[in-house]
């Protein structure tokens, strides 16, 4: 696995990071043993970055993390975040989750059998205490004493508007000062909340969707390499949509991006690939980039997903089709 450096920091990151969104999830498959064999082979396989939150999995997937790498903690780059507040509905399941687990997986129930709002409504939170209290509770499921990045959740355009980021942002530095957090991010939902996060000096990663079903994010991206920020790619493979084995017509009841994944297919059948290897290979050519997070909740997927990343690089014929057709998804002005 190939190693680059994480924007201005000391950090050397492998190319493509552990997405940790699922793990540990109620409805994952497997167990708790199975989740930290994954991880344990995603790190055996050279991956050294893991993102996380305090939120997924209700804490269990920052659980997850402390069990597999206590006593392996130097060998991983750990980026966790903060900011979403659990509804009373989600803290429930948290404890009672040990004797869900063996029914829901009897039962076969799926994510999409549930229904809308099941699992309460999610708010966010960034004041200085609650921020304290999030990063002293990461830091004990992750059973370190340190975190290597730790990021704002997907803070609102409202949040940037007001004296709430300085509060935050404060209170993150004083966390570095003491050791506890080494560098502050952001996880941002849109390219504007982005390019507001980019702006100030005191955040050294960004968190964005960077890859062919997001095109718009390559004009901004040279910028931020050359103020020294940490870019953390996540969506390379379109959020799911890239599945091969999605059909025509599951496609098009998905996403109005269908007949231009039906070209992008095309063009990975030309160069002998899988339209998810091409993706990757898309989103490693750009050096703005530093580490390439992909979903991971099985062995399996860790395997797949090192395959992808062993693979050829783009040839330059190759890149400028994938060139062509992202500048056509994004529109007229998007860079080619």
């Amino acid at each position: 696995m190939k190693l680059r450096r994480f924007g201005s920091s000391d950090l050397m990151v492998s190319e493509i990071g552990f997405g940790g969104s699922r793990l540990g999830g109620l409805l994952a498959s497997g167990t708790i043993d199975s989740g930290v064999a994954t991880l344990h082979a995603a790190c055996d396989a050279g991956i050294n970055f893991y993102d996380t939150a305090d939120m997924y999995s209700q804490g269990e997937g920052e659980a997850l993390l402390g069990r597999a790498f206590n006593g392996r903690r130097n060998r991983v780059v750990i980026a966790s975040k903060g900011g979403y507040v659990l509804p009373a509905r989600r803290r429930l399941l948290a404890q009672v989750k040990p004797l869900l687990r063996p029914v829901v997986q009897f039962l076969g129930i799926k994510r999409k059998h549930l229904p809308v709002g099941a699992s309460g409504a999610l708010t966010q939170n960034f004041s200085p205490a609650y921020l304290t209290r999030a990063v002293e509770a990461s830091l004990q499921r992750l059973r370190t004493d340190y975190l290597d990045v730790y990021q704002l959740h997907s803070p609102p355009s409202a949040v940037f508007e007001s004296n709430i980021l300085l509060d935050a942002l404060e209170t993150l530095e004083s966390m570095q000062r003491a050791g506890k957090v080494r560098y502050i991010g952001v996880a941002a939902d849109t390219l504007d909340d982005a390019e507001g996060c980019a702006s100030r000096r005191a955040f050294h990663t960004l968190q964005v969707p960077v890859g062919l079903v997001d095109p718009d994010t390559r004009a901004l991206m040279p910028a931020w390499q050359e103020r020294g920020i940490g870019v953390i790619a996540r969506g390379a493979f379109g959020g799911g949509i890239l599945k091969e084995s999605l059909t025509e017509t599951e496609l098009r009841a998905l996403t109005p991006k269908c007949d231009w994944i039906l070209e992008l297919r095309q063009l990975a059948k030309q160069g002998g690939r899988s339209v998810l290897e091409l993706a990757l290979q898309f989103s490693l050519r750009d050096a703005s980039v530093g580490v390439t997070l992909l979903g991971m909740h099985t062995v399996d997927h860790v395997r797949k997903n090192v395959r992808y990343c062993d693979a050829a690089p783009l040839s330059d014929d190759e890149y400028a089709a994938c060139v062509q057709l992202a500048a056509r998804l994004a529109g007229p002005s998007a860079p080619v």
